[in-house]
């Protein structure tokens, strides 16, 4: 924004998102998985949320105080500023459009929230009715990005990369998501009040939190689109508000006031919003916008790396590139060494593009992971930008963990070159002082009575913001080229957790598909297999035990015994890390290597083998039977019949070390030992013909006659937690596929190898009814090509 001077503050606003696989369309926010993904982002924020926060105490703790324009006289005067707005309405457009003119009244030397401007961004989309094109009703923006938000195509979907705080109106006033308990209740009584409004009509809770589901969606998708910290909101349920801050662990939720009634809360929130620092409102003041000589040598140094690493050229090689460089769009990111003064001449610079990986997830790590080319000597490292848990019993950070293995010589990790704490602000004259970049929402929780969710008081974590850089970069292992590669690079994986356990007593503990990561070593045909993201690892006994109790890692990786509900509270081990390689060679053949299943079928054994989650109340969920199932009966190699025998071969043997016959669930067999496995692997890529090129991508999409054609079904990312004396992969985020989600997934299912006889019912030509009703309805509309604006539909 400008300064009361009217300087332009070095912001970078609309950072790129990672692509999919084929690079055509932003990863992980597909428009057609809308609804799944919102309700699971729901499930998950319903254990982290704080509140009511009467108003008065949000402003002051949640926006901090002012910092230019202390003047009250300067301030718009709050009497009737909204009772244009009705108490309630039929649509939300009643609600906010009147709304809106208030917010944008000016006088010539007043107005309602200085340097910002309020837009009708609902009217911006394509499909204002459907979740994955929804936008907010309401965004504020700051003067000059109000430009560049006018000049966007509708398909796009950059408003939230440029938003500064949302609205999203309900227009009846009686259904409000959240509610606020009697005036004088306290103590054990207000902790027991439960937060979350209560509905007996099952429609009306539907589209009560269906609404909701997509504010929080929005919110999201919003820290995905920015570099951001935190974020606020405004949730208007008739005229009635409350305020909401946001942060990777958690949100914080005023109490209600009325806006016709009580416009002073909203008006001075407003004011307050925007006489406080850019720090305050949300943003990331480490990262600048790059300047062109530094986007140019970005992308060259970029370019060179793919072409040497991917041997492309031609348009192949500018479409490889466009992974990680979006013209236009860098920016410049610093990371103070860790341990070390800080100074802002103690600092490294990267400069970075297009992520690989975006945060997609609100609560936890938040972690974004670029290619980035430090400033001075033009060094590419790969930059992981992230949000690690404070804790006061051990501030190990995942880059001291990499300084310890690198000194120890283990094989096969990546090399380490910076790491540190990212500050918000580092004194020039007191010494160095330091006021770090950390979460809020667990410290406001801590000072005001709260209300609890199903029975239970938020549990908030506090986070603070962490980057690494590694000099290690290549790409993972979803990109492997054949079974020998893909044997190599996970033996190699092996090798490094053999040395890290040997030498340093450590397991990883989320061994998985992104966690693999394959770089082309010169003189060698076979891209080298890397184990890289050792935030989650533990210390280990002599008998290879975790130190800490609980689950760790990607859903779709772990053990059987670790997903099984009576094993989830007890300590990982080195053996269920060596049984997830097994499950990471699997997925890749049924993903990338040939094979005899058919599209439906294969759909079937992705779920049934590496998603498919249980939760009974307040159980931790379950699941691993299919896998459980294999390792005895070895039942999936006839089943799917791969294309490699090598292949087979090895799943075989691998699962007969494990489970070499019947026996108690996890009493594993004598063989099921690192050395052994070991032994066995060496001497199996030594005497084996291995497949060097037979990659073939197997479609796990399912078509839908719709205006878009096809419904994504890729098994997601899920990152499960262990208890919070410890870090995890994800933090405090424990992401398990909805029930919601599990539901439609069964009732798409064919019969396959790990399902006999399944039966979809309800179900006609792949859709529910429902389903089917909105198709025909979305008919009437004219229809758009999807090719032409797939891209900028997204990003």
């Amino acid at each position: 924004m400008e300064g009361l001077d009217g300087t332009e503050l070095n912001r970078v606003y609309n950072a790129p998102t990672a692509l999919d696989h084929d690079l055509e369309r932003t990863k992980g926010l597909e428009p057609w998985d809308a609804q799944c993904r919102h309700q699971s982002l729901l499930a998950e924020f319903r254990k982290y949320v704080v509140g009511p926060i009467p108003v008065d105490a949000f402003i002051q703790n949640a926006v901090g105080k002012v910092y230019w324009g202390t003047d009250e006289r300067m301030r718009m005067s709050a009497t009737n500023a909204f009772r244009s707005v009705p108490h309630s309405a039929d649509t939300a457009d009643q609600i906010y459009e009147p709304l809106l003119v208030a917010l944008n009244k000016r006088t010539k030397h007043k107005s309602r929230c200085p340097g910002f401007v309020f837009v009708n961004t609902a009217r911006r989309s394509t499909h204002p009715a459907r979740p994955g094109f929804a936008k907010p009703h309401v965004s504020c923006f700051t003067r000059r990005n109000v430009e560049a938000v006018q000049r966007l195509d509708r398909h796009s979907r950059s408003e939230l990369g440029y938003a500064e705080l949302i609205i999203q109106v309900t227009p009846d006033v009686i259904r409000d998501y959240f509610t606020d308990p009697p005036s004088g209740l306290h103590g054990e009584r207000r902790a027991a009040f439960e937060l979350i409004s209560q509905w007996e009509d099952r429609q009306t809770k539907r589209e009560v939190t269906d609404a909701f589901a997509l504010h929080l969606a929005l919110v999201t998708e919003i820290f995905a689109r920015q570099y951001r910290n935190g974020f606020f909101s405004i949730s208007l349920t008739g005229s009635r508000a409350r305020l909401l801050r946001w942060d990777r662990a958690g949100c914080l939720v005023s109490e209600a006031f009325d806006i016709r009634e009580h416009p002073e809360h909203l008006c001075y929130f407003l004011w307050r919003f925007s006489r406080t620092i850019d720090e305050m409102r949300g943003h990331d003041i480490t990262v600048s916008p790059a300047t062109l000589q530094q986007e140019l040598q970005f992308r060259d140094v970029v370019r060179e790396y793919v072409r040497s690493q991917l041997e492309l050229e031609g348009d192949a090689l500018d479409k490889a590139v466009s992974q990680h460089y979006c013209p236009g769009r860098a920016a410049v990111v610093v990371i103070y060494p860790q341990h070390e003064p800080h100074s802002h001449d103690n600092v490294w610079r990267f400069i970075i593009s297009r992520p690989v990986v975006s945060p997609l997830c609100l609560v936890g790590r938040g972690t974004r992971g670029n290619w980035a080319v430090e400033c001075t000597t033009s060094r590419l490292v790969f930059l992981k930008d992230t949000w690690r848990v404070i804790d006061a019993r051990d501030d190990t950070a995942e880059g001291d963990f990499l300084e310890e293995l690198n000194e120890l010589e283990v094989r096969n990790i990546p090399a380490l070159f910076a790491h540190g704490d990212v500050p918000d602000y580092v004194s020039t004259t007191h010494g160095g002082h330091v006021v770090w970049q950390s979460t809020i929402t667990g410290a406001v929780a801590k000072v005001f009575e709260r209300c609890s969710v199903a029975g239970k008081l938020a549990s908030v974590t506090n986070f603070q913001r962490y980057r690494l850089a590694v000099s290690t970069v290549g790409y993972d292992l979803s990109t492997v080229r054949g079974t020998e590669e893909l044997l190599h690079a996970t033996y190699d994986a092996l090798t490094a957790m053999r040395d890290t356990f040997s030498k340093a007593s450590r397991i990883h503990r989320d061994i998985s598909l992104g966690n693999i990561i394959l770089v082309k070593v010169p003189g060698q045909d076979v891209r080298r297999g890397y184990l890289i993201d050792w935030e989650t690892s533990d210390k280990a006994d002599d008998a290879g035990h975790a130190v800490h109790a609980g689950r760790a890692g990607t859903w779709l990786f772990m053990s059987a015994r670790m997903l099984d509900k009576h094993e989830a509270d007890t300590k990982q081990t080195f053996l269920d890390d060596m049984e997830s390689l097994i499950h990471v060679v699997t997925y890749c053949a049924l993903r990338y290597l040939p094979h005899k299943l058919a599209k439906r079928a294969l759909l079937n054994t992705m779920y049934r083998y590496f998603e498919r989650a249980t939760q009974w109340f307040s159980d931790p969920p379950h699941g691993g039977d299919a896998k459980a199932n294999n390792s005895l009966t070895r039942q999936l190699i006839p089943d799917v019949q791969f294309g490699s025998d090598a292949l087979a071969e090895w799943i075989t043997t691998m699962l007969q070390f494990q489970r070499p016959g019947p026996s108690r669930r996890y009493n594993y067999g004598e063989q099921w030992t690192a050395d052994d496995v070991d032994v066995f692997w060496s001497e199996f890529l030594r005497t084996h013909a291995l497949e060097r090129d037979n990659r073939i991508v197997h479609d796990v999409t399912k078509d839908e006659n719709r205006e878009y054609n096809e419904l994504s079904i890729t098994p997601p990312s899920i990152q499960v937690s262990p208890p919070m004396g410890k870090r995890s992969a994800t933090g405090r985020n424990s992401e398990m596929p909805s029930p919601k989600r599990a539901r439609t997934l069964r009732s798409r299912e064919a019969p396959g190898p790990l399902s006999k006889g399944i039966v979809a019912s309800r179900v006609i030509d792949g859709r529910r009814r429902s389903e089917r009703i909105r198709t025909v309805q979305d008919r009437l509309q004219p229809a758009r090509p999807v090719a032409s604006h797939t891209r900028r539909l997204n990003d």
